[in-house]
């Protein structure tokens, strides 16, 4: 009877909307470990922009982006293992040796995603949610820019082990892309241990407290160095509709917004509104595209 009604629920859907809804089920739940245990957590990037744009969701974003003060971060690292749902895997660098990427995600094991640029090598991975660490920077300006080099080049060791991996579609300036076209020439997955990048990341990003820190955030992040911002703009206590539900996110979205997106408000033209993935199955029933 349960599973006739999954089928009836999704054959409604459309598939970035039965994305949504796995992405928002692991969320509550995540959410519902952090409030038990009393751990903080903020909406990020997309994320953010989607609850004040769109009260939820972008249309077309694919996926949910938190930070945690490191502290709250690596409590949650310990935790979550044994108070997740048995379909939900936490994974990162220390516990998949294949992961990719610095950061922690958290996955439905039993819904399958696959990413349109793999699409012709039948590769697949699950629906997760990103969790980021947000960490502090050295106060002097000068350090802060010395320090955020030291990790931009682990950051570019680690992704050139997995040059193959690289979003090639992705807007790049010039010198970054003569690099990456040079790189291609070069036996760079062999040059670089990936494992251990990650763990000088790792080192670096725990030297500084975010919250004795005048400028913080999340260096890991899509946007770099952009991301870090004036640790204030975070506050205590803001929430803001998401879908339907509340959650944490930035106290000064306005700034952070801008300076992220610059107008934030304006939606980007048509032909920028990419998904990039899409469900190909949830709890072992297929899931034809739409």
């Amino acid at each position: 009877m349960i599973i006739r009604w999954l089928q009836i629920e999704l054959s409604r859907m459309t598939n970035i909307e039965k994305l949504h809804r796995a992405d928002m089920a692991i969320l509550k739940e995540v959410i519902k470990i952090c409030d038990e245990h009393g751990l903080k957590y903020y909406a990020l990037g997309g994320t953010m922009l989607g609850a004040i744009r769109h009260k939820g969701f972008i249309p077309w974003d694919d996926d949910i982006d938190l930070g945690m003060p490191r502290e709250d971060y690596e409590f949650f690292l310990k935790i979550a293992p044994s108070a997740l749902s048995k379909t939900l895997k936490l994974i990162n660098y220390k516990t998949d040796k294949d992961y990719h990427y610095y950061i922690t995600r958290i996955q439905d094991v039993e819904t399958k995603v696959m990413e349109n640029r793999y699409e012709s090598e039948g590769k697949y991975t699950h629906v997760s949610i990103d969790i980021f660490p947000l960490d502090g920077s050295p106060d002097n300006s000068l350090l802060r820019k010395l320090y955020f080099l030291r990790l931009m080049i682990h950051r570019a060791m680690m992704a050139l082990h997995y040059k193959n991996g690289i979003d090639k579609e992705r807007k790049r300036g010039i010198v970054e892309k003569i690099f990456l076209r040079v790189i291609t020439l070069l036996p760079t997955d062999k040059m670089f241990n990936a494992y251990r990048q990650k763990e000088k990341i790792d080192k670096i990003l725990k030297k500084y407290d975010m919250w004795t820190s005048v400028v913080s955030g999340n260096i890991m992040g899509a946007y770099r160095t952009v991301e870090m911002i004036p640790t204030a703009w975070y506050g205590k206590e803001a929430f803001y509709q998401f879908e339907d539900i509340k959650i944490r996110g930035i106290k000064e979205y306005d700034k952070y917004l801008h300076h992220l997106y610059g107008d934030y408000m304006q939606l980007p033209s048509v032909n920028a509104r990419k998904i990039h993935f899409r469900i190909v199955e949830i709890h072992g029933q297929k899931i034809e595209e739409s």
